[in-house]
């Protein structure tokens, strides 16, 4: 689908929509473990960005750094996840943040994924844009099964129960 759009996206003459189309056209190949396809294309975008494309640079940082991270070298997208923290929040682009907080909660272990979920709950019920709101059903899921694992079982309960009504508030009913 984002395929389809990029004809038209190439002669638009608009180098902000190209570039962030590019970055979820490379997250698709990136998901099909074609890592060398995804960098390609995550090249040309990056050949695209301008100073003052701040939200399409932090897409940018964030596919690097979920291709390095789906391609075994969690270590190396450390720094890129932390890079588009930095920048989406800088951009006041909340649903980015929100999204490399949650990504670094995934990369990092023990304590620092902990905290990093625990900053990217904080964050999404923060915002008042929906889109980073959005974020809360998975990331009380996620950071539930964390204390799942730990035998923290009444934390994780917890969590459990927020991440339902997070999605019920969604009108999304359990299945």
């Amino acid at each position: 689908a984002f395929r389809a759009l990029l004809p038209a996206a190439r002669t638009s003459g608009d180098r902000d929509y190209l570039a962030q189309l590019l970055t979820q056209i490379a997250r698709a190949q990136g998901l099909q473990m074609k890592f060398d396809d995804a960098a390609k294309t995550l090249d040309e975008a990056e050949s695209l960005l301008t100073g003052e494309m701040k939200v399409a640079r932090v897409r940018l940082l964030l596919e690097r750094g979920r291709v390095l991270n789906s391609s075994k070298r969690r270590e190396e997208s450390v720094p890129l996840f932390q890079a588009a923290w930095d920048l989406a929040r800088e951009a006041r682009a909340d649903r980015f943040a929100v999204d490399a907080a949650h990504m670094l909660g995934i990369v990092e272990s023990g304590d620092k994924s902990v905290e990093w979920n625990r900053t990217a709950i904080a964050y999404a019920e923060a915002s008042s844009d929906p889109k980073a709101r959005a974020w809360l059903g998975s990331l009380y899921n996620n950071l539930g099964w964390t204390y799942h694992d730990r035998g923290e079982y009444a934390t994780a309960l917890d969590l459990f129960r927020k991440a339902l009504a997070a999605r019920e508030a969604e009108g999304k009913r359990p299945e």
